[in-house]
Formats: C-alpha cells, structure tokens, sequence
C-alpha cells in the first residue's frame, strides 16, 4: 500500500439518504479503527517482545503516545460524524443555495478529515506492523 487516494468530494448531487448512508459508513468503519488501534496498543504492553532489542522501551513508548493519539482523534471523529449524520435531515430545510452549499462544504470537509485521518492511520499501522515484526519473540 504505497500510493493512497487523495479525497474527492462528489456530494453535491447526492440524496439526503444517500448522505445519511455515507456518513453511517464512515462511522461503522472509524469504529473499526479505534477497536484495531485499541488492540495494537494492548500489544505494545504484551510480554511479547526481544527483550534484547535496541531501544524497544523507546520505540514502544513512541507508538503507545501515537495509539493515544489515534484512539483519541478516531472517537472525536465518530462522535462528529454521528452529529453531522443527525444534521443531514435539516438539509431539506434548506431553502436557500447558500445553505445548502454551507451544508454541502461542512459534509465534504468532515469527510476529507476522516479521509486524510484513515490514510494516515493506514501508514501507521504498516510502520507498527513492520515494527512488530522485527521484535516479537519466536519461538
């Protein structure tokens, strides 16, 4: 996974269910993050690893900070996402052109968050993997 995709928002044509759908999605997948970054942080406090590895305390103690933050931000964004899905039914209340392209810019950016959030989450995980591998202990 070398090249990841950058955003692009195609909602302005988009139903209310078709955003409410999008938004759910994003929501459920987030979930699944913050329970496999929870995991991978249960691992950095395993039994697990080469205790004559150079700097794993350090190296450990980088990715517990790192897991803290991402767990952080993931359910800050679920919590933002669940909000923004509520609001999407005030869309049809939307009269005007300028409400419903405020509305439209708010969802896009929300969404580009959560984009950017789970490449970057994905390039993380694949260095802590590669971590991992070079220090857990075999049998």
């Amino acid at each position: 996974m070398n090249t990841l995709q950058d955003y692009k928002g195609f909602n302005r044509e988009k139903s209310i269910e078709e955003l409410q759908y999008t938004m759910l999605n994003h929501i459920e997948i987030l979930q699944v993050v913050k329970e496999d970054l929870q995991f991978l942080q249960f691992l950095t406090q395993a039994q697990i690893f080469n205790p004559n590895t150079m700097d794993l305390f350090e190296r450990l103690e980088h990715f517990k900070k790192e897991l803290d933050k991402r767990i952080h931000k993931s359910g800050k964004l679920i919590i933002d996402a669940n909000f923004h899905a509520n609001q999407i039914a005030n869309k049809i209340e939307c009269d005007e052109l300028a409400c419903d392209n405020y509305f439209i810019n708010a969802h896009n950016e929300l969404e580009q968050y959560i984009h950017q959030f789970s490449n970057q989450t994905s390039k993380f995980k694949q260095e802590l993997f590669q971590y991992f591998k070079s220090v857990i202990k075999t049998a």
